[in-house]
């Protein structure tokens, strides 16, 4: 995995393909760059995709201070890296990065794909709580609400297995830094053509919070999955390719 210097500590992604514009994927809380396996495959035919382990996930050791903030800076070191003009895609609180960073204006960012996100992500309290005192029920209630009903228990192993391995300090910092989260009154602001793609089962942030950030943000277009809830990108690998395939190709 190629690697980028942030305040002298390592940050890991991964990267494949050729072509543009270049895809930068960002997991969610606890996740790391291995829930986006399907969508790097499919879509390195085409395009250059990387996806980031941000700091304290995956193989990036963590780094010291606020939570969004430095993932912040890990996304933008790795856009840097890439060097070409990128379509960033988060999930969860990866799509807060995402609308963080594309508040900023990196210049080469042309566009935005966020997935099962919104721009205010308030943690239920429960999880908060057991982030804090009891790590493996808070696992298991996150996986309770993240997936459509009739999912593959194969799809809610890979997305425990992937809380367990990045631990309690990386998953509760992570539920904090959204539930501080907010940038309703900005999006106006976001000035990349944009897509919202949400679960139509999605329980941790509901249609609703996706027909926002279409409504808000202008020009953004909204795609809305069936059968499946908030990990659209583990339940419906080849249908949010295809949308970012085809999002990709308007910009062209």
């Amino acid at each position: 995995m190629p690697t980028v210097k942030v305040h002298q500590t390592e940050l890991y992604f991964a990267r494949a393909g050729q072509g543009q514009p270049a895809l930068l994927f960002v997991h969610g809380a606890g996740g790391d760059h291995t829930l986006w396996g399907q969508q790097l495959r499919d879509l390195a035919q085409n395009f250059t995709v990387a996806a980031l382990d941000l700091n304290g996930h995956g193989r990036s050791p963590a780094r010291a201070g606020d939570g969004v903030q430095t993932y912040v800076a890990d996304v933008l070191a790795v856009l840097e890296a890439l060097a070409a003009p990128t379509v960033l895609v988060g999930h969860s609180m990866g799509g807060a990065i995402a609308l963080t960073v594309a508040l900023q204006r990196p210049k080469n960012l042309i566009g935005l794909g966020l997935v099962g996100t919104g721009a205010k992500l308030k943690v239920h309290p429960q999880i908060l709580e057991l982030c804090q005192t009891d790590f493996e029920r808070a696992v298991e209630l996150v996986i309770s609400w993240a997936f459509a009903e009739h999912a593959d228990p194969a799809l809610k192993d890979k997305a425990r297995d992937s809380m367990h391995r990045n631990g309690q300090a990386a998953l509760s910092r992570d539920f904090l830094s959204c539930s501080t989260f907010d940038v309703m009154n900005r999006l106006s602001e976001i000035s990349v053509p944009t897509i919202v793609i949400c679960g139509r089962e999605d329980k941790l942030t509901p249609v609703k919070y996706s027909e926002y950030l279409q409504q808000n943000i202008p020009s953004a277009q909204l795609k809305i999955l069936e059968r499946a809830g908030h990990m659209a990108m583990l339940e419906q690998p080849t249908a949010i390719a295809q949308a970012l395939q085809e999002f990709c190709e308007q910009l062209l």
